[in-house]
């Protein structure tokens, strides 16, 4: 049976640049308690990882955890968070390190500049995800949309209107969503932030670059990037399988195929995506 990695995996440059700086925040820290407010990036083998070098994972609403905290470190999480809880933190005189990914404040300062600009802003996401949280705690007045049904709901008098997205969305939903808007609003001014390493791995797929009898994909199943990844692989026709490590893989779903393929969402690391590769090999 043949087996191939699909570049890229492993981690983007954004995970493999947060994970590092974690690192050095706890060296820097020895004294401190240090907690991580929300998973730093959404992949539990990294979180569990932590633990290892002092660094606590708290899980929950943010703002209430910040009211629970009286000391310490914290460490704000690569999706974005809200400004005011950062702020609090501040306030509170915890030591406050921001991690958000360069790519996703870059979609955070974009909604700001055209809310100055007095512009409607449609924000694309996915409900309770932690960016698109972040993203709608901006202003109030942010329209949110999650899937083709709600443009529907939409009632917007403004000419002047803007439509960005969450980071880790599908390319093949997002587009359904955009043409919705286009049709129903012809001046909107679409700017789309998928980040690059989101896009590379889906478009891998999307070109049908890869020919295969069984896919892989590997991530946790709270990221939405390698979701997404999975998404597309089965509308694209894969025969697809969702795994975060070695031990979920089901070895009876190699039985009969001549060539497996596996890629990576952008929050696994490429330790793991390695040893599935390595298991099969041998198998």
């Amino acid at each position: 049976m043949k087996v191939e990695l699909i570049k890229p995996y492993g981690y983007c440059i954004g995970v493999a640049n947060v994970i590092k700086q974690i690192h050095k925040i706890a060296s820097s820290h020895l004294n401190e308690k240090i907690f991580c407010v929300g998973q730093v990036v959404h992949n539990q083998k990294v979180n569990d990882s932590l633990a290892s070098i002092g660094v606590k994972v708290l899980q929950g609403d943010k703002n209430e955890l910040i009211e629970s905290l009286n000391s310490g470190v914290v460490i704000f999480s690569a999706h974005g968070t809200d400004i005011s809880i950062i702020e609090k933190a501040k306030q509170k005189g915890l030591i406050v390190y921001d991690l958000v990914c360069p790519f996703v404040k870059k979609s955070f300062d974009i909604i700001n500049s055209k809310l100055k600009e007095n512009s409607d802003v449609i924000y694309i996401g996915v409900k309770n995800h932690a960016e698109s949280t972040a993203a709608l705690s901006i202003d109030k007045k942010i329209h949110f949309v999650t899937n083709v049904s709600d443009v529907d709901k939409l009632n917007i008098k403004n000419d002047n209107i803007v439509v960005i997205n969450q980071t880790t969305l599908s390319i093949l939903d997002i587009k359904d969503i955009y043409d919705k808007i286009s049709n129903k609003y012809p001046n909107v001014k679409i700017i789309d932030e998928i980040c690059n390493s989101t896009r590379i791995r889906q478009q891998v797929l999307l070109d049908k670059q890869i020919s295969c009898d069984g896919l892989i994909v590997v991530g946790d199943k709270n990221s939405n990037n390698s979701l997404s990844l999975y998404k597309i692989a089965k509308q694209q026709g894969y025969d697809t399988i969702f795994i975060s490590c070695e031990e979920e893989l089901e070895y009876s779903w190699l039985n009969n195929k001549k060539s497996v393929s596996i890629m990576s969402g952008a929050s696994t690391s490429q330790a793991v995506v390695e040893e599935i590769f390595e298991k099969i090999k041998k198998y």
